[in-house]
């Protein structure tokens, strides 16, 4: 079936390669491009012609909207658990680099499961637990936006140390919420 429109596609050119000549030849056309195409030594005086044509850059009309941060995880609700919080997620989602950091501690605790420690350039220290997959080697370093670990349960654990505190539940929340809203 694909075939038979590669057919038809080349048919139909063909038609219109030959009508354009005819025009050409008969002055109802002021182009040249029938004689271009044939002339096999000019293929760059084709390729301008038809990118000038293709390419018009007085109808091109650049556009710039503020970029907003994404969120670094979706959550339904947040519960204190020991020094940190646990976050009810929807689906299986990856976790977002909130700044630019290293990654000081990937491995498995007894109560958190798949865990990832950051050290982000602001000083502060996140510890995410039950994780589904880590995407970073420990000590390897994070930009702001790059996927670090993905979270393939309901469950997401959370805590946060800034200047020595651990952050409690309602300032977590701030601080993972974006900084555009």
């Amino acid at each position: 079936m694909l075939s038979r429109k590669k057919w038809m596609f080349a048919f139909v050119f063909v038609i219109l390669f030959f009508a354009l000549s005819k025009f050409e030849k008969n002055d109802v056309l002021s182009t040249n491009y029938s004689t271009a195409l044939l002339e096999p030594q000019k293929p760059s005086e084709v390729y301008n012609k038809i990118m000038a044509w293709v390419n018009q850059p007085d109808d091109v009309i650049s556009v710039s909207a503020p970029v907003t941060t994404p969120p670094l995880i979706e959550y339904k609700s947040i519960q204190p658990f020991e020094e940190g919080a646990i976050l009810s997620i929807n689906d299986a989602q990856e976790l977002f680099a909130a700044e630019n950091g290293l990654i000081i501690f990937t491995g498995y605790t007894k109560r958190t499961g798949k865990t990832l420690s950051i050290l982000y350039d602001t000083g502060e220290t996140a510890t995410f637990g039950f994780l589904g997959e880590f995407n970073q080697l420990p000590y390897t370093t994070v930009n702001t936006g790059d996927i670090f670990a993905s979270v393939a349960s309901n469950l997401l654990y959370v805590k946060v140390e800034k200047d020595g505190e651990i952050l409690d539940t309602t300032e977590l929340v701030e601080w993972l919420s974006p900084e555009d809203e």
